[in-house]
C-alpha cells in the first residue's frame, strides 16, 4: 500500500493511501487534514487540527482543559498522560463512549445489562506544540474494531516539523 506525504501548515506526516479525504463541508475551519476509512461498514476518522497555541508553551498545560472539555461532551476518560514521541512531548487523552444496542450513548455503563450488545466509540487524541502552534490529531473509531489504531500510530510516528 502506498504512503501519502502531507506537508502543509508547518507540519509533515505520512498516511496510507487507503484513507480517503473527508468531504470539505464535514470539517471544521481549523482542520488541516480530515481522513476517513470504512471497513465492513464501520467508519474510522483521523482529523488533524492546527490552532494558535496562544499563551500555552508546554503540552502539560493542556491537560486540565482537555479533560474538562471531554467530560462536558459526555466522554468517559480512560487515560490522560504526556508521552515522548521521537523526542517531542505529546499530550495524549483516550476517551470512550459506550453505545447500547438501541443506538443511544450510555453515559453510565451500568445502564447496560451484561448480555446487551454494545460497542465502544473511542476517541484517541494527541496534541503537540511547535513554533507557537498547537497541532491536534484525533482518531475516532470503534474500540472493538482496532484496525485504524495502527494506522494512527504510524502517522504519529512519522510527524516532522
Amino acid at each position: 500500500m502506498d504512503e501519502i506525504q502531507f506537508d502543509e501548515e508547518g507540519i509533515k506526516f505520512k498516511y496510507l493511501s487507503n484513507w480517503k479525504e473527508q468531504k470539505k463541508e464535514m470539517v471544521a475551519p481549523n482542520c488541516i487534514k480530515a481522513l476517513v476509512k470504512v471497513v465492513d461498514g464501520n467508519p474510522s476518522t483521523i482529523t488533524v487540527y492546527k490552532n494558535d497555541a496562544g499563551e500555552v508553551n508546554a503540552v502539560a498545560e493542556l491537560e486540565e482543559s482537555f479533560k474538562e472539555n471531554f467530560k462536558k461532551q459526555g466522554w468517559n476518560i480512560a487515560e490522560s498522560r504526556i508521552l515522548n514521541l521521537n523526542g517531542m512531548p505529546v499530550y495524549n487523552i483516550i476517551a470512550h463512549s459506550v453505545i447500547g444496542e438501541d443506538g443511544k450513548v450510555k453515559e453510565n455503563i451500568a445502564e447496560l445489562s451484561e448480555d446487551e450488545k454494545r460497542i465502544t466509540l473511542e476517541n484517541y487524541t494527541s496534541a503537540l506544540i511547535n513554533d507557537g502552534s498547537m497541532y491536534v490529531f484525533e482518531l475516532m473509531h470503534f474500540k472493538e474494531l482496532p484496525y485504524a489504531f495502527n494506522d494512527y500510530l504510524a502517522i504519529m510516528d512519522s510527524i516532522e516539523f
